[in-house]
């Protein structure tokens, strides 16, 4: 199997306060949700809100090229760790519906 296949490209936007290891841990996760599918490249965003009024100021979202349609999925949360976490589980749902199917 090709590499970039294996391991797809992610390029990341971010806006907000982002941390280093957030970015990290959004990369881990979108790598997870999406081994073995053959995603050929993934684009991440990460966004934090700085208003205390927002319930779910952190959105985390990803697009990915598979077998040349796009996979898209987003979640926002009260914290951009909670966000990721969501984002991961949808990814992995969408993932396995496009495997069953």
């Amino acid at each position: 199997m090709n590499a970039t296949l294996e391991r797809p490209e992610i390029r990341f936007l971010t806006s907000g306060k982002v941390t280093d290891a957030q970015r990290a841990e959004a990369e881990s996760a979108v790598r997870e949700a999406l081994a073995g599918t053959g995603a050929a490249s993934v684009h991440v965003t990460l966004s934090v809100v700085a208003d205390p009024s927002l319930p779910r100021p952190a959105l985390a979202r990803a697009v990915a090229e598979l077998d040349g349609r796009q996979l898209r999925a987003q979640a926002a949360a009260p914290t951009l760790e909670e966000a990721i976490g969501l984002l991961r589980h949808r990814l992995a749902v969408r993932t396995s519906y496009r495997r069953a199917g």
